[in-house]
Parts: structure tokens; sequence; C-alpha cells
């Protein structure tokens, strides 16, 4: 088990994967993911990052390796996990993932009928300056509208005092 300082600094590297991820930069996301296992060799987020990096490498297409992703990150539901967020209208199907900064959960938009990403962003730590750059970054990307290669963002709110934000699967 790493030390906190190490397992702050792989969270980070994890974030960066992420967001390379996100841009379909397989390349970076073999070195981030390389770098963790540096750090950590059992990291199984690392590890479902290279397998994902090596399957788009060799030409897999997005849906396969978004399938992928989604079926080797699956973690088993832990009783504390929540059924639904925003009153209902998101509905936990499972839960997907967890990061350094947020707990990502599979859900289901009853109003708007479609399957969506919830990410639940941990507030641990967030003062208020925090808080706002997060609003500031999803509207941000929110504003750039739909692009191959960015995940839109479909929602932003809170939930018993913790942000969250909706973005597409």
């Amino acid at each position: 088990m790493p030390s906190e300082r190490i397992q702050r600094q792989i969270d980070r590297i994890l974030d960066e994967a992420e967001a390379a991820l996100a841009k379909y930069d397989w390349e970076s996301v073999t070195q981030h993911a390389l770098a963790v296992q540096a750090l950590d060799a059992n990291n199984e987020d690392a590890q479902t990052y290279l397998e994902a990096a090596k399957r788009s490498l060799k030409g897999g297409t997005s849906s396969e390796i978004a399938d992928d992703i989604s079926t080797q990150t699956k973690h088993a539901p832990s009783p504390d996990q929540p059924t639904s967020f925003a009153d209902g209208r998101y509905q936990v199907k499972r839960f997907l993932g967890e990061g350094g900064k947020k707990k990502v959960y599979l859900a289901h938009d009853e109003l708007l009928d479609r399957d969506i990403a919830f990410a639940l962003i941990k507030s641990e730590g967030l003062d208020d300056v925090s808080r706002e750059r997060i609003t500031r970054e999803a509207q941000a990307m929110g504003r750039l509208g739909s692009h191959p290669h960015i995940v839109t963002v479909l929602d932003l709110g809170e939930q018993d005092g913790q942000p969250y934000m909706v973005i597409e699967l």
C-alpha cells in the first residue's frame, strides 16, 4: 500500500490519464499509466488504462474500448452506494470507478430517458475557491458543445453538499 504522499501523486497522474483518455490520446494514456505502475505495480486503474490503450492502438472501436473500460472498472456495489441523485432524476445503475477527485456512477436520466455518467466530486478539502474552479471548468466544458474528443457536460449541481457533474457516457 503506497504512502499517503505517493497516493496523492498516483491520483494526480491518474487524473491526467483520464484527461488524455477523454481526448483519445492513447500514447499519453499509456505514458501516465506506466508512471502509475512505476509507483504502484498493482494499481488496477493503471492496468485498465494500459489495456484500453493497447486495444485502441491495435484498432479497436471506441465503443468496444468504452465497453471494456466500463466492464473492467466495474466494482461491487457498496452498502452505502446511493440509489439516485438530484431528487430521483438520476437513477444509479452501478458504480463505475473512483479516482482521487471523484466517484463515477453509471446512471439513467429519468427526465430525458438516457444513460449518463454521474461524477460525484469528493468534497474533502474543498474550499470556496476550489468549488468555484470546478464550476468554471464545467461551464467551460459545457460551452465547447459536442466534439468527438471532449466529453460533454450535461448538468452541474450539488448533492448533500457535494458538487456533481453529469457527463455523456
